[in-house]
């Protein structure tokens, strides 16, 4: 009897220094990863990375904030939990425990699942997604499953009973997930652009960025696209924008929305020396990052204007801080009903969690 005693108290240590290695371990790699993939160095410790790193990074980055405070609120209560091992259920240490390698294992298999055509398919015929959206859905899970297991560590510390409560632990889970779903949708919701700030600016902004959409067929704008260019021209004829730089691919055989919206641009008088174009992305964060490495630096602007709907200018004025890339906000003119508005802002709000989280845009 007392040796059972005896191993289940040295399980239980050896449980807490293992949930300790655990977070440790999850701190650093979703501190390091958003960085790392969207980032051009050779390796994940090579100099130049972490020489990137070191310059890039930023506590109070919100989705650094986010992965520092899950760590603090679970050592917390680790700490706790092993201040009162002697009272803590047995049942509750092999939980969490068990749910620690699930959790880990989720991760490591989300990180190093790999993206070539075969495995596309293989996916593709099962759950209808390619590698990268495997992947995606992979880290969604394990960040709801990680904030599940802080808030369950949480529950196990400083319940009366030191038990695992699962159901108290899943509608913990559920509350603050549409809470802060419900913060960030209402912030898209009602998130007021720089124009003001814009045109009381003393000094004239770099570079306006009208970030792509759609073109329609006979290489026409679309009305989206259209307002986006409007809006560009109008900085620039004003004289608040030095230049304006165009983003967006296409399909093959017809012009890009960078090329449409440069076309626009030259019958309105633009100049085509300040005109930039990037032809080749088809996400928010490549014409993004194509700015911060080939345009923004190696040109030492100061600052940018962002110019796109409203319902995406929160994220993309995120992704730029994210990379260090001082920037206004401008809202194009584009008409959307409430439905729309409401449709396009909450597909904004994951779309943010999921760049603040793990760099994926």
């Amino acid at each position: 009897m007392a040796d059972s005693r005896n191993n289940n108290g040295i399980f239980k240590k050896v449980a807490v220094i293992e949930l300790v290695l655990f977070e440790l371990f999850i701190l650093l790699s979703m501190e390091v990863y958003k960085y790392y993939i969207n980032s051009d160095a050779p390796g994940l410790f090579s100099r130049i990375f972490l020489k990137e790193l070191s310059k890039s990074f930023s506590f109070f980055y919100t989705g650094n904030l986010f992965w520092f405070v899950l760590f603090i609120l679970s050592i917390i209560s680790i700490y706790n939990i092993y201040r009162n091992l002697g009272r803590v259920s047995s049942a509750a240490v092999n939980i969490l425990f068990f749910l620690s390698f699930i959790l880990l294992a989720v991760l490591i298999f989300a990180l190093l699942l790999p993206s070539f055509e075969s495995l596309d398919s293989l996916t593709g015929n099962f759950i209808q997604l390619n590698a990268r959206g495997s992947r995606i859905l992979l880290l969604s899970v394990f960040a709801l499953l990680k904030i599940f297991f802080t808030i369950s560590l949480c529950v196990v510390s400083f319940s009366a009973l030191k038990k695992f409560y699962v159901f108290r632990s899943i509608w913990l889970t559920i509350g603050i997930f549409a809470a802060s779903i419900l913060i960030i949708f209402v912030s898209i919701y009602t998130y007021k652009d720089d124009y003001e700030r814009i045109q009381n600016n003393p000094v004239k902004f770099d570079a306006g960025v009208v970030l792509g959409a759609a073109v329609w067929g006979g290489n026409r704008p679309s009305p989206v696209l259209r307002e986006r260019i409007n809006k560009g021209f109008e900085l620039y004829k004003s004289g608040l924008i030095k230049s304006i730089v165009l983003t967006g691919g296409g399909s093959p055989g017809e012009m890009t929305e960078a090329e449409v919206g440069a076309t626009e641009l030259v019958k309105k008088g633009v100049e085509e020396k300040n005109i930039y174009m990037e032809t080749k992305s088809n996400s928010t964060l490549e014409q993004i990052t194509y700015i911060d490495r080939n345009l923004y630096k190696k040109n030492n602007w100061n600052e940018i204007v962002l110019i796109t709907d409203n319902f995406h200018l929160m994220r993309s004025k995120q992704m730029c801080s994210f990379f260090g890339i001082k920037a206004k906000t401008c809202a194009s003119d584009t008409p959307l009903s409430s439905e729309s508005t409401f449709y396009y802002s909450l597909k904004e709000s994951f779309a943010i969690i999921l760049f603040w989280f793990f760099g994926i845009g």
